[in-house]
């Protein structure tokens, strides 16, 4: 948690610190994107193998083209179905979250570091989805619809096309305590 200590400022302390649970791969949003992503990873397989393989009656196959046209639909259909699991697990793994007396941070070390960090009295809401097990979600904020649909899917690039995030921390342990710590910074 050394990441964190190094972003705060000064005579800033930390109130709450966690990681997100890595194992915690499906979202609300799957429910859509799942059954989706089958049908795009499944035509497009299809789609690639009856170019390679299939020839007519002189015995030619399609033209290479063809082939060539195929090779980015179905490595995005792969990416849809399995990759984006192994990302957000990845990501999850390089995730630290804090709630200090100032601020709310993420911080991200994927292909360098990553801040996000939102003052708590410039915060214009805070939501939180707790599940039956106790983890949960508490967003700082709120998205917009096409931003919350990707969010924390693994598809999350394809938000930045729909506006900004917002500050989030996703699947933690206890989504309940760090709720009531920033509603009670934010009620001094």
């Amino acid at each position: 948690m050394d990441v964190l200590q190094k972003q705060l400022l000064k005579d800033e302390s930390i109130l709450w610190k966690g990681q997100p649970e890595a194992n915690i791969l499906f979202s609300a949003s799957d429910v859509f994107l799942v059954p989706f992503s089958l049908l795009w990873g499944g035509f497009a397989i299809f789609w690639e193998s009856s170019v390679l393989f299939m020839k007519d009656k002189a015995g030619q196959g399609a033209p290479i083209f063809f082939a060539l046209f195929g090779i980015p639909f179905v490595l995005i259909g792969l990416y849809s179905i399995f990759g984006r699991f192994f990302y957000k697990k990845w990501k999850k793994q390089r995730t630290w979250y804090a709630v200090t007396d100032k601020r709310v941070l993420i911080v991200t070390s994927l292909f360098g570091e990553n801040i996000q960090a939102a003052y708590i009295n410039t915060l214009p809401c805070i939501n939180k989805s707790v599940r039956s097990n106790g983890i949960g979600a508490v967003k700082f904020g709120n998205p917009s619809f096409m931003v919350g649909m990707y969010e924390n899917t693994g598809m999350d690039f394809f938000a930045s096309f729909y506006g900004k995030d917002v500050p989030t921390f996703y699947d933690i342990k206890d989504a309940e305590k760090v709720y009531q710590i920033v509603n009670d910074l934010r009620n001094k």
